[in-house]
């Protein structure tokens, strides 16, 4: 399988432990190795070293064999996460990033800190990142018997720019998909160069100017040129609304200078009419 193809759905919003299977066999001592913490953040600007540790440790009753590589990483703007060749985004820190040890055996219950350090290159700026997968494999495959199963986890590395404040983001889409219930798309795109994290509200105003429905937008965290697609959807029939002509108002609040805000007009039609085909901006 090549990694430019591999692809993992988001089960969670910010998944850093992923389990994948690698090959299949049936050796009960693999799969039962821990890595911690899941994610790495490293603050370094131009010409810095920054560096942590992950700690793994070998939960069986069997010796193991662990390797680490670094890999580049993106996701999608429907959430699908996409494990890359390393050097294959524009802001890797692949070719920064050294793992000592690389790789190494385990006893049984026994435990190794990884040092994962990362030197920024004179005139870089802004956030970079890459992923650490940790594979483990038996010591001895000439003696294992049956189906053997390499189990993995995916630990991200956030290389932050403690120079950088350059955080932005921008609305560059706005659906209504339903009014009955009330169902929008929302397209948010990070235009900076700093991970950030975003939360906000949609609000629907009828002509009066009156506010008659009201959504939080739950935080969500975006890297440097990422599409976010959020869906705010009214669940309850006490959340429909009446016939009527309506604006929708979007704001949300990337941690910058200013908040964002986008929106739309939109028509709830009389019962009996045909519901108008979607609305955007």
């Amino acid at each position: 399988m090549s990694l430019n193809k591999f692809r993992i759905p988001r089960l969670f919003p910010l998944l850093f432990v992923i389990v994948f299977v690698l090959a299949m066999t049936s050796s009960p001592a693999l799969g039962e190795v821990s890595v911690k913490p899941l994610s790495v953040r490293l603050t370094a600007g131009a010409g810095e070293t920054a560096s942590g540790t992950i700690q793994i440790r070998n939960r069986s009753e069997q010796p193991t064999r662990v390797r680490l590589r670094t890999v580049d990483w993106w996701r999608t703007e429907k959430g699908d996460l996409q494990i890359l060749p390393p050097g294959s985004r524009e802001r890797s820190s692949t070719d920064w990033t050294i793992l000592s040890p690389g790789e190494f055996e385990l006893d049984p219950d026994e435990r190794i800190e990884v040092t994962v350090e990362a030197t920024v290159p004179e005139g870089a700026s802004g956030d970079h990142w890459s992923m650490i997968l940790v594979t483990e494999e038996p010591v001895n495959p000439e003696e294992a018997s049956g189906m053997q199963i390499s189990v993995g986890y995916a630990v991200k590395i956030l290389v932050s720019d403690p120079n950088s404040q350059d955080k932005q983001g921008k609305i560059t889409n706005v659906e209504v998909k339903s009014t009955n219930p009330i169902e929008m798309s929302i397209t948010y795109e990070n235009t900076g160069e700093k991970y950030t994290k975003t939360e906000g509200s949609v609000e629907i105003r009828n002509l009066q100017g009156e506010t008659e429905k009201e959504f939080e937008i739950s935080e969500f965290p975006t890297l440097p040129a990422e599409e976010h697609i959020l869906t705010v959807r009214g669940e309850k029939a006490s959340e429909s609304l009446s016939p009527g002509q309506y604006y929708a108002i979007v704001v949300l609040d990337y941690g910058g200078d200013k908040l964002i805000q986008g929106g739309l007009p939109f028509t709830v039609p009389e019962a009996g009419e045909k519901n108008p085909k979607d609305q955007s901006n």
